[in-house]
């Protein structure tokens, strides 16, 4: 052999053991002023320890250092590491949003690496209660603002809050400083000879972050509170919508009951109907034949609605006719002895030709060839309840490399009851690019082409090895408990598959990198399980991001797959209140102790309200659930894992790589983003921008109810809007912005059972009808706090709501629910109507 073979045979083993020593660093996409970033270093093939240093510097010039920290990275750590970095406010010169970048910077003795990162100035949550949500104009709004930083801990930075008037006039702005996360701010008189309607509440940090929030609450000019009711009346319809189903056999129940908390015994009920056009507009038709008159006994009656009978002198002949229109039932109720004389109404009950959607659940669409593929479709009716079995119908279809289209068998499964979740199974032959399906109801009480359908195209991974990686688990839809145990089963595809050594993992959660991990790869196993314990700092959604690398043919790769992890937690610290005594019926005027119990030392705020028994809301989500979704900043929904290639993965996961076992190193170009099928968070961001331009929190309302996903036309929904030429503009151009984005056909519509519109709205506490007399008051627990309460001389339903703030962060327990009753009382004057 000559000397030139020999340095050719050394010139490519040495290449070949060059990249088998490969890097990979992974960090949030974007960087938040003042917040800790968590940067993971994860290298392979290496056998002596080194060094790296890792640095946040300025763009473009590099020449100053915002951040910096070193790793050692040793057989000891399993040759990985992180490293937390902060860019500080007072390193920023010009104000907030004067820098929109920064780089990222990677150095050692074997590799460099460096990425433009975004900057954003949004550092921390700010959540805005008040103590009513409408008032007379002789009243005072009652303030509280909770403040968090990144970690949702307790932020003692100086907040100011601004009242904005219906016409967008600022009437005052008052600033407090924070001592403890919770601030209780001087009660807002409201103006003598106010503006009636909507008033705005602002609130932001007074330095260095442009963090906001916003709170609306309306103002009216009669007296809510001159007249009480005697006795209270629910209509339950047994839905919300009507469809073919219950179109001639509609039941309708209606109960009554006394403010003490007793069944209206003996009583006559008239119930009226008339059709409306729209919930907004004033006129209907009234159906004056189809009147109904019935007993009421022990506080229940109930009646039979056929729309087909009643809408016989009507205009309308069909459901078609009468489809996106409303049912106006009315509602009066007079006590057997005629004393007292009651009256309610509801609107809301929608005639609709489609009873379902569909949507699909925890399956992202994106293949792995060879692996079989899940996919799960979650039905829920016109009013977003699941709906449980219910056939659904797959047809699919797969298309080769070759672009030859091969039709699968038809798949039937049936909705849970559950979680109106069905399953279905799909076989991948190691040569598909693409799963065209189609997912449709088959309820035998549904025409045809009234049943719920949708078409999706799922695309293959694409890896230059061909090599694959699937992470699954049984009920990937379903929410995670803290505490709990997960196990993940990994399954690797690669005709390398015996390289593969270790499989490392990433958790991140709120936009950050919580933890990390290698597991050793079983000897000759085609899947193996990882198992993960659920944590606090998970809530309330993580992805958990898997990869492995592999060589062969002059080729290291990187190959990787994510999932999304739904995670419930009520309470990072335990908060509890109870009172004592413990009694189902409490006495006005009575005194008992209320006890706060925390696992740490907390401060405590308390609020009452009084609920009457017949405002049932039901509630998709309690408060700790819902304030927890706010502060997911990674802006995903659990459709968004997986990814079409390795890069994608990362940055589907709300993460940035770095690494030399691309097999492609475009992946790693700044044009990726336009890659990226476009999810909820695209729809979400474009809609907060469009709204951002409007200055007046009324009118960016007006523009989130136009993103709002509706049957209707945009013309149709601002022709019935009443706020203003303003309001109607804003609606209009956020109604076309958002149809627009989901008619795209990159626009990937993977729900996970909410609202996509929903989580675009500021997050507020719920509230009712304040006592006047009740609780409004911050306390300081260690471990253990006990006040005396004198319950108020009315006979509500009194609800007390804490919420704590401590270094565990915010928790909102459990609504304490009390009835006051007296066992008698005076009979008042004459009758009383009301109109709930």
């Amino acid at each position: 052999m000559d000397i030139l073979s020999v340095v050719c045979i050394f010139f490519y083993l040495g290449k070949s053991w060059a990249q088998e020593q490969t890097y990979v660093v992974s960090a949030p996409k974007v960087f938040y002023v003042g917040a800790s970033e968590n940067v993971v270093i994860q290298v392979h093939g290496y056998t002596d320890s080194f060094a790296v240093t890792i640095a946040i510097k300025s763009y473009p010039d590099k020449s100053f250092t915002y951040s910096s920290g070193q790793v050692n990275l040793s057989p000891e750590n399993k040759f990985q590491s992180s490293v937390n970095l902060t860019i500080q406010p007072k390193d920023l010169s010009g104000g907030p949003n004067a820098v929109s970048y920064v780089y990222l910077e990677v150095v050692c003795d074997h590799f460099s690496k460096a990425t433009k990162i975004p900057l954003r100035y949004d550092n921390g949550f700010i959540l805005i209660q008040t103590d009513k949500s409408v008032y007379n104009s002789h009243e005072s709004v009652k303030v509280r603002i909770y403040s968090l930083d990144e970690d949702l801990k307790p932020s003692q930075r100086e907040v100011t809050i601004t009242f904005i008037d219906p016409a967008g006039s600022e009437v005052a702005m008052v600033g407090e400083k924070n001592y403890t996360g919770i601030i209780t701010f001087p009660d807002f008189k409201i103006p003598f000879n106010p503006k009636y309607g909507s008033w705005t509440i602002k609130a932001k940090y007074k330095e260095d972050f442009t963090t906001t929030a916003v709170a609306m609450f309306e103002v009216k000019s009669h007296d809510l509170h001159s007249v009480k009711p005697h006795f209270f009346i629910l209509v339950e319809p047994e839905n919300y919508f009507i469809s073919h189903k219950n179109f001639e056999d509609f039941k309708i129940t209606i109960k009554a009951r006394y403010s003490y908390n007793e069944n209206v015994t003996e009583a006559k009920v008239s119930v009226f109907f008339g059709i409306r056009e729209d919930l907004h507009g004033s006129g209907k038709e009234m159906m004056h034949e189809a009147t109904q008159k019935t007993e009421l006994i022990d506080g229940v009656a109930q009646i039979n609605f056929n729309t087909s009978r009643a809408i016989k002198k009507l205009s309308y002949k069909s459901l078609e006719d009468l489809n996106n229109k409303y049912l106006n039932i009315f509602v009066e109720v007079q006590e057997s002895t005629g004393t007292f004389f009651q009256e309610t109404k509801m609107t809301d009950i929608k005639y609709v030709l489609l009873p379902y959607t569909l949507d699909l659940v925890a399956t992202p669409l994106f293949l792995k060839p060879g692996i079989q593929y899940c996919i799960k479709v979650q039905v829920k009716d016109a009013s977003t309840h699941f709906v449980g079995g219910i056939e659904v119908i797959l047809k699919a279809k797969t298309v080769g490399k070759t672009q030859e289209k091969r039709e699968l068998d038809p798949i039937k499964s049936t909705t849970n009851y559950n979680d109106g979740v069905a399953s279905f199974v799909v076989n991948i032959p190691s040569d598909v690019t693409t799963l065209e399906f189609n997912v449709r109801t088959d309820d035998p009480d549904i025409p045809e082409e009234y049943q719920a359908s949708n078409d999706y195209q799922a695309v293959a991974y694409s890896s230059h090895s061909q090599s694959f990686l699937s992470l699954s688990w049984t009920d990937s839809h379903k929410s995670l408990l803290v505490g709990e145990h997960l196990s993940i089963t990994i399954t690797p595809k690669s005709p390398y598959v015996d390289k593969i050594t270790h499989y490392n993992y990433l958790i991140s959660s709120k936009g950050k990198i919580i933890h990390f991990g290698t597991e050793k790869k079983l000897p000759g196993s085609s899947y193996q399980l990882l198992n993960l314990s659920v944590t606090q700092h998970m809530v309330p959604t993580a992805r958990l991001l898997v990869y492995y690398i592999v060589t062969g043919q002059q080729i290291t790769e990187l190959v990787s797959d994510s999932v999304c992890l739904n995670i419930e937690e009520k309470c990072s610290n335990q908060l509890q209140i109870y009172l004592s005594p413990n009694k189902d019926i409490y006495s006005p005027g009575e005194t008992v102790s209320l006890t706060m119990e925390t696992q740490s030392e907390s401060w405590v705020a308390l609020s009452s309200v009084s609920r009457a028994i017949n405002s049932i809301q039901e509630r998709s989500k309690n408060n700790m659930e819902r304030i927890l979704q706010s502060f997911d900043k990674s802006g995903q929904d659990c459709g968004g894992s997986g990814g079409r290639n390795n890069a994608e993965v990362f940055d589907l996961a709300g993460l940035t790589v770095l690494t030399n076992a691309n097999g492609d190193d475009s992946q790693q170009d700044g044009g990726l983003l336009e890659k990226i099928p476009r999810s909820r968070r695209e729809l979400k961001e474009k809609i907060e921008s469009l709204a951002s331009t409007f200055k007046h929190p009324l009118i960016q309302k007006c523009c989130y109810d136009g993103a709002f996903k509706s049957e209707e036309s945009c013309e149709q929904r601002a022709a019935k809007i009443t706020l203003g030429p303003r309001c109607s503009r804003a609606f209009s151009q956020c109604c076309e912005l958002a149809n627009q984005l989901r008619e795209d056909t990159s626009y990937i519509h993977v729900m996970i059972g909410r609202d996509e519109a929903s989580s675009m709205y500021p997050i507020m506490f719920e509230r009712s009808i304040f006592l006047e007399n009740g609780l409004w008051e911050v306390h300081h627990v260690s471990k253990r706090h006990q006040i005396e309460l004198t319950l108020p001389d009315s006979l509500p339903t009194w609800e007390i709501q804490g919420v704590g703030i401590s270094n565990q962060g915010l928790c909102v327990a459990d609504v304490l629910q009390l009835q006051v009753h007296k066992d008698s009382f005076l009979v008042g004057d004459n009758n009383m109507a009301i109109v709930n």
